[in-house]
């Protein structure tokens, strides 16, 4: 729980929007801002908690001890995927505040 609810949406997803910010050269408030409206309007972390909920359950409570890491790598496999696809899209607020 703790990791769902805090670390991730606090920690880990932030400063990942934040890494692609920097290495495609924009500020890391340009970073923030894509994060925040992904969580918005992508349904961000919605669709992190219908991944990673269940697949913690299934890890830690029926996924044999010796199968955990690669059951884990393979839902991080397309986790990331779906990741790469949310992050890739364009901000759609962005327009709308434009525009007003």
């Amino acid at each position: 729980v703790f990791d769902l609810g805090i670390i991730s949406p606090f920690l880990c997803l932030p400063v990942a929007y934040l890494t692609k910010s920097t290495i495609y050269g924009n500020t890391p408030i340009e970073g923030m801002k894509k994060y925040v409206n992904d969580v918005k309007y992508q349904g961000l972390l919605l669709k992190y908690y219908k991944i990673w909920f269940p697949a913690q359950c299934l890890t830690f409570g029926v996924v044999p001890e010796h199968l955990r890491i690669v059951f884990i790598a393979c839902v991080s496999f397309f986790w990331l995927i779906l990741l790469s696809s949310i992050t890739a899209t364009p901000m759609e607020n962005a327009v709308n505040e434009e525009s007003s």
